[in-house]
């Protein structure tokens, strides 16, 4: 009898990035979409990587991600995991960064940003943009967008595009400030876009702001529509996916004497 060849399994003990496709590009240039402040560039991101078509190309495993999985409506098992996907544009290779969620820690943040550089470089990788919220007070029909980048040439670029210098040292928090700032390491030159936005919501003008913004940079058009209804039922999804939190929350702080009595059964999902 013969077996299945299985591609050997991770040990989980660090992150690791699953290959579905080789993909040996040159001059490659990664945008970096991620939940943050108005989920503005994972609406971005998302939304890009379905207009374009877009393949799923690789996938990065982590420790470092939560000790939970998401039973979905179609009856299917959902890790946390952040993906790769791979579009040739124009004369350039774009590849985009995509995922549901960041690393919890800050080890985890560092590690995670490494693997994806090495694998990304491993690729034919010379360039990273991150995309990120800059929250304001008030929401603008055309919110400005600040530029911080490794490399003087690369900013000049963009702010030939309408991209601003920020009026102040801006700490940025997370994996959209240490991917692009640690590329250099890798060999690549790393920039980080950051949009106005509210913050409150799903912000499809800053979204539609940014793949605007980057459509010019590499010489494409990227076609915004639908994000609005994305936007909206993105924000339906996460409204819905509060309100059974807080009810499970309920159940959970009006637990009776009687219940108690039953702790050894497993009554929840974690």
């Amino acid at each position: 009898m013969i077996q299945a060849r299985v591609p050997l399994a991770p040990s989980f003990t660090e992150s690791s990035v699953r290959v579905r496709k080789q993909v040996k590009a040159q001059n490659a240039v990664l945008l970096m979409g991620l939940p943050g402040i108005g989920l503005v560039s994972k609406l971005a991101a998302d939304h890009l990587v379905k207009s374009i078509g877009a393949e799923h190309v690789a996938t990065i495993y982590s420790p470092h991600f939560p000790n939970q999985v998401l039973a979905e409506p179609s009856g299917m098992l959902k890790p946390f995991t952040l993906k790769f996907y791979h579009k040739h544009v124009r004369k350039r290779d774009l590849f985009v960064l995509r995922g549901d969620i960041q690393p919890l820690t800050v080890e985890g943040q560092y590690e995670v940003a490494s693997k994806a550089l090495k694998h990304f470089a491993a690729s034919g990788g010379t360039e990273v943009i991150a995309m990120a919220g800059y929250a304001v007070n008030k929401k603008a029909e055309k919110p400005r967008i600040f530029c911080a980048s490794t490399s003087k040439e690369v900013f000049e670029s963009f702010e030939k595009l309408g991209c601003k210098k920020t009026e102040s040292i801006v700490p940025i928090v997370g994996m959209a400030g240490l991917v692009p700032a640690l590329s250099p390491l890798y060999g690549m030159r790393g920039t980080c876009l950051l949009v106005e936005t509210p913050g409150t919501n799903f912000d499809a003008t800053g979204a539609a702001a940014l793949l605007d913004l980057i459509g010019k940079r590499l010489g494409e058009k990227f076609d915004a529509k639908g994000l609005e209804a994305q936007a909206r039922k993105a924000q339906s999804l996460v409204e819905k996916i509060e309100k059974q939190a807080r009810a499970e929350a309920s159940k959970a702080s009006s637990t009776t004497a009687a219940s108690e009595a039953r702790k050894d059964a497993v009554t929840y999902i974690r």
